[in-house]
């Protein structure tokens, strides 16, 4: 990504007292506490994205009202649709980015953007990626909640820059001295196979997620390598498969999907039911 000049912060004093916690399980409260420091007033989330399954939110400073709204719902499936996640299955290696270098053309006109964005009045993004070991990462999410903020975007990204390095050597040695050991839930099958398999092919069902990420019809046809009017033949049966007529309710079915008890405990309820 092209950054702007990296802007060197006002003092160092808040990494060298995270430094100090490197081998404390304080680091992640440190870690927090340097970032508000540089940027008051900023919104972060710091996830540790596995090779495999699902992220693990590691510390925050969101409100109660947007941990329940934002994280408990990302953390369930709707990161598999988050545009930072998406971009380190794809890439793995480190590296700063705003939201939309990072994201489909048209994922500000997606319904994931108007759930998890607009709706919670969440006007803009920036992450950083931190690798980690064996494909893992620790990324820092930055949420922008006022569009005339300060520090802007581009400040935090040219302060994040300056201070990557330093904050990458931190972040490293803190994991390896850690003892923190994360569960890495089963994704077999992954949602990806699993929604609307039933009733989809392998090529509606890779249009389908495709749509849901917010890429627009020629940005599918480049992805699957087919023209634009297939792109249009697959969305049109798939749309018909799932009784549905819109890109709004193609996001609807998969929030119910993702929100329907394991297959286990529906044969558990039909058999406590008794019929």
């Amino acid at each position: 990504m092209t950054l702007p000049a990296s802007l060197p912060p006002a003092s160092l004093a808040p990494m060298a007292r995270l430094a100090d916690q490197i081998r404390s399980p304080e680091f992640l409260t440190g870690l927090g506490q340097a970032l508000e420091a540089y940027f008051p007033g900023i919104s972060h989330v710091v996830f540790h994205f596995a090779a495999r399954g699902r992220p693990t939110v590691l510390a925050h400073n969101l409100s109660a009202d947007l941990e329940r709204r934002v994280l408990a719902p990302y953390v369930e499936r709707m990161y598999l649709l988050d545009p930072c996640y998406r971009h380190w299955q794809a890439e793995r290696h480190g590296g700063l980015a705003s939201l939309d270098e990072l994201a489909p053309s048209g994922f500000r006109h997606s319904d994931y953007y108007a759930t998890y964005y607009r709706d919670l009045g969440l006007y803009d993004e920036a992450a950083a990626f931190f690798p980690l070991d064996d494909g893992d990462c620790l990324s820092l999410s930055f949420g922008f909640y006022r569009r005339n903020h300060t520090p802007s975007q581009a400040e935090l990204l040219a302060t994040l820059d300056y201070l990557f390095p330093l904050l990458e050597a931190l972040i490293r040695q803190f994991w390896l001295a850690s003892s923190l050991h994360l569960p890495t839930p089963d994704e077999s099958p992954s949602l990806l196979h699993s929604f609307g398999q039933d009733v989809l092919s392998e090529r509606e069902r890779q249009v389908a997620w495709l749509i849901l990420r917010g890429h627009t019809g020629p940005e599918i046809a480049t992805e699957l390598g087919i023209t634009p009017g297939t792109v249009k033949n697959h969305r049109k049966r798939l749309y018909a498969k799932l009784n549905i007529g819109s890109q709004a309710e193609l996001f609807r079915q998969f929030m119910l999907f993702q929100h329907r008890p394991p297959i286990f405990d529906q044969g558990r309820a039909r058999s406590d039911g008794g019929t």
